[in-house]
C-alpha cells in the first residue's frame, strides 16, 4: 500500500513544452524525508507538453499523477485548481509551481515543511525568488526586496500585491486552503493575489530570504506576455487594474474595512504604476502617490514620463 503523501506538489501547465521538463526536474530533485506526490494538470496543450508529462509519469508512476485534459478548461471558464487539482491532492501541505517556473534548491520543500510542522499557527511559508526575463534572456532583481527572515502580515500582502511573493515559493497547509467561493476571488483577474490574501487572512506567513526558485517573466503564453506586451498593452493593463480595484474593494467589505487604509493605498499604487509604466503624465498627476512626492520627486516623474512617451522605436 502506497504511503499517503505529506506534501502535494501542484502544477498547472498549458503549451509550455520548452519549460515543463525544467519544472518537473525541480520537483524530482527535492531531498525530503517524507512521502510526496506530484500532480500535473495539462489543459489540453497543443504543443507537445502533455507528451512530456506522460513520459515523466511513465518513469515515476508512484509519485507523478497527471491530469490530462482533452478539452481546454480555461476557455470554458472552469476553475482548474478548484475543480481538478485540489480535489486530486492528498497531502497535508501543498506546494505550487506553474509549468513555466521551477525550483532550484533541493532542500526547499524540506526546509519549508519543517517550519510549518513546528509552527501550526502559520498558514504558509514562502521565500525569495529569482526572476528570469525570457525576452532579454537575463536574470532580473530577485523579489521581494526583503533580505531578512521574517513574518508577513495581511497588511504586508495587501501592499505588496500579487507580484510580492512568487506562487512557486509557497508551501501552505491544506487546513488553510483558500476559499475560491468568496466574491473578492471571483472578481480578481488573477489567482495569485487573492490566494495570498486568503492565506494571510487565515494565519501568518513566514518568509525565508533564500532564493530557492525561478519565476519566468514574458514566457510564451504567460500572463506577463499576454498582458504587458503588444500595441494594446495599455488597454489590457488598464482593464487588469480596473478588475483588481473591484476585487480589492470587495475584499475591503469582506474584512469589514479593517484594512481600509492599506487597501486604498494599494488601489492608488496600482493606478500610479500603470501610468508610470506607460508615461501617462496627466493621469499620473491625479494619484496620491504622485501628490505625496517632493518637488524634486515630481520633476523626476515628469522626466520619466517624457522619456517613456518619446522613446524611439526600433
Amino acid at each position: 500500500m502506497t504511503e499517503k503523501p505529506l506534501v502535494s506538489f501542484l502544477c498547472a501547465t498549458y503549451n509550455q513544452r520548452d519549460y515543463i521538463a525544467n519544472c518537473i526536474d525541480g520537483f524530482l530533485a527535492q531531498k525530503v524525508n517524507f512521502p510526496i506526490e506530484i500532480i500535473i494538470h495539462d489543459d489540453a496543450s497543443t504543443d507537445g507538453t502533455a507528451e512530456i508529462v506522460k513520459q515523466y509519469a511513465a518513469k515515476f508512476p508512484d509519485i507523478i499523477k497527471p491530469i490530462l485534459q482533452t478539452e481546454n478548461q480555461y476557455s470554458k471558464k472552469t476553475g482548474i485548481w478548484k475543480s481538478f487539482i485540489y480535489p486530486a491532492a492528498q497531502g497535508k501541505y501543498f506546494a505550487d509551481c506553474e509549468g513555466d517556473d521551477y525550483w532550484v534548491d533541493p532542500n526547499k520543500i524540506q526546509k519549508q515543511v519543517d517550519f510549518l510542522e513546528s509552527h501550526p499557527n502559520y498558514s504558509a511559508c514562502a521565500h525569495r525568488c529569482k526572476k528570469f526575463n525570457c525576452q532579454s534572456l537575463q536574470y532580473e532583481t530577485p523579489f521581494p526586496h526583503v533580505t531578512e527572515e521574517r513574518d508577513f502580515s495581511l497588511k504586508d500582502i495587501i501592499l505588496g500585491g500579487g507580484g510580492f511573493l512568487g506562487t512557486n515559493t509557497l508551501v501552505y497547509t491544506r487546513e488553510f486552503l483558500p476559499d475560491y467561493n468568496e466574491d473578492y476571488w471571483k472578481l480578481s483577474p488573477v489567482g495569485d493575489f487573492p490566494q495570498m490574501l486568503s492565506l494571510a487572512k487565515r494565519g501568518k506567513i513566514h518568509y525565508f530570504p533564500d532564493e530557492m526558485s525561478v519565476y519566468r517573466v514574458y514566457a510564451k503564453g504567460s500572463w506577463s506576455n499576454r498582458t504587458l506586451l503588444g500595441p494594446d498593452a495599455f488597454e489590457r493593463r488598464s482593464e487588469h487594474v480596473s478588475k483588481m480595484r473591484e476585487s480589492l474593494k470587495e475584499f475591503n467589505r469582506h474584512t469589514s474595512l479593517e484594512y481600509n487604509n492599506a487597501i486604498q493605498e494599494k488601489i492608488d499604487l496600482n493606478d500610479f504604476n500603470l501610468y508610470w509604466d506607460f508615461g501617462k503624465w496627466s493621469l499620473l498627476k491625479t494619484t496620491d502617490h504622485y501628490k505625496q512626492r517632493s518637488f524634486i520627486g515630481k520633476l523626476k516623474a515628469l522626466y520619466h514620463c517624457f522619456k517613456v512617451r518619446f522613446k524611439p522605436s526600433h
